[in-house]
């Protein structure tokens, strides 16, 4: 019997927003084209996509936050040339985000992220 209340208690102690986390889905478009479908649940979880329109090109996004979404996205390339570091804000369903948006980040592939959900 005393280990029912532990239980209740080590539950209460979890924070909400650890168990409450919907998955996020973004939809990565590269020239008009819908290049990727990616899903991201939980804090700081990761989606990196190589996509056929972007050879020797990696492109990452990070979740910072939910609701309003915010995405950390990088642009890794395999050239030689700087990596790119913007984020990302999406306030409802349906919206997007170009990443030409971004001042004083240059991204070398023209990025479009549409929320689905």
């Amino acid at each position: 019997m005393k280990s029912l209340p532990l239980l209740l208690a080590a539950l209460l102690a979890i924070p909400a927003s650890a168990i409450a986390v919907e998955a996020i889905k973004i939809d990565i478009y590269l020239a008009d084209q819908l290049e990727q479908s990616v899903t991201l649940s939980g804090p700081n979880s990761t989606a990196s996509i190589t996509g056929s329109n972007m050879p020797g090109t990696t492109f990452e996004l990070r979740l910072i936050a939910p609701e309003p979404l915010i995405v950390e996205m990088k642009e890794h390339s395999n050239d030689g040339r700087a990596d790119a570091t913007g984020r990302a804000k999406i306030l409802a369903a349906g919206n997007s985000f170009a990443v030409s948006e971004i001042k004083g980040a240059t991204f070398r592939n023209p990025y479009v992220l549409v929320r689905r959900n």
